[in-house]
């Protein structure tokens, strides 16, 4: 099989100094930067008001911090350079490519096409600190020793900050975070794909993951197949630690209007999806109202900035 994983060869601290400095920050600072982290790294982040305690998603944040640079360094020096491993069904957090791009690679060449919406729950949650160890470890050539200075970096434990939980996984909401989520789960995914080749052979499918968004579609199949391939699809994932969320599992034929990641897809082309359309409908009956100067303003740049959005969509063709 393709060698889809980075050769990192990251033996130690010195090593990763050597991967994030540059002409403005040499060796002795970037050596700095990771020692002082690792000092102090508890003192770097935080847990994000954004966070939804009764999901147990919590959102971490190292903006500003020592750490968040660091991360951001890893992230873009170490990590993105090898964004064209990745097979062409993987988005989100992947250089270049966006949840609009991500939407249109479902548009198919033939019609009537179903799309099947899964939901991986707690997707950064099931990445565990042991598995990004094993990654650096055994698919990116790291020394143990850097294989774990790499996850220390990048994983704290679960539950709110101060949890005193001894289990780690990846944060949610740290720069790394999607690009090893993507890593750690790279095998399950490949065979994720193999399956829906396999199950919808002849019918034009096409497979999309977008951070943990996952969609499918082909053209000329049943609500009742796509029914089946879901149950294998969870059955697999499953083997692979990643439970889906079955609230969040919709088959939609096209007939209903297919929409996903804010998009809906048309039969060659993207528009854009409901909320995006409500929010026009929305500027647009604010602005037939009675307005001070500066409301009219603000407004207009608000439908200004949808219409931008609105081209975009609409320019994207698959």
């Amino acid at each position: 099989m393709l060698n889809r994983y980075p050769k990192l060869a990251i033996q130690s601290k010195n090593e990763l100094a050597k991967h994030i400095r540059h002409k403005s920050f040499s060796f002795e600072q970037a050596l700095g930067l990771i020692n002082n982290v690792r000092i102090h790294f508890d003192e770097y982040w935080k847990d994000s008001k954004k966070s939804l305690e009764a999901e147990k998603k919590y959102i971490r944040s190292a903006l500003g911090t020592p750490l968040g640079i660091l991360l951001g360094k890893i992230n873009v020096m170490v990590l993105a350079p090898h964004d064209k491993l990745l097979p062409n069904f993987i988005f989100g957090g992947i250089s270049g490519l966006d949840h609009v791009q991500a939407a249109a690679s479902l548009i198919g060449q033939k019609r009537k096409r179903t799309l099947l919406k899964a939901d991986i729950k707690r997707f950064f949650e099931q990445v565990k600190h042991d598995r990004v160890v094993s990654l650096f470890r055994n698919k990116c050539r790291c020394s143990l020793k850097g294989a774990k200075l790499l996850a220390d970096l990048c994983c704290i434990p679960l539950g709110p900050k101060g949890s005193g939980s001894d289990d780690k996984s990846i944060a949610r909401g740290f720069a790394t975070s999607s690009r090893l989520a993507v890593w750690c789960n790279l095998e399950i995914f490949l065979k994720l794909d193999r399956l829906i080749k396999k199950r919808l052979k002849g019918h034009d499918p096409r497979l999309m993951i977008f951070v943990d968004d996952i969609g499918i579609t082909a053209s000329r199949v049943t609500d009742e197949k796509m029914e089946e391939l879901y149950t294998e699809i969870c059955e697999l994932l499953k083997s692979g630690n990643l439970p889906l969320n079955e609230k969040k599992k919709k088959i939609i034929s096209h007939e209903k209007g297919m929409e996903i990641l804010g998009s809906r897809l048309e039969k060659r082309k993207l528009s854009i999806g409901g909320k995006t359309r409500a929010k026009k409908d929305d500027i647009k009956n604010k602005l037939r109202k009675f307005l001070s100067p500066e409301e009219r303003k603000q407004e207009k740049q608000r439908y200004r900035s949808v219409m931008i959005y609105k081209k975009r969509v609409e320019s994207i063709t698959n």
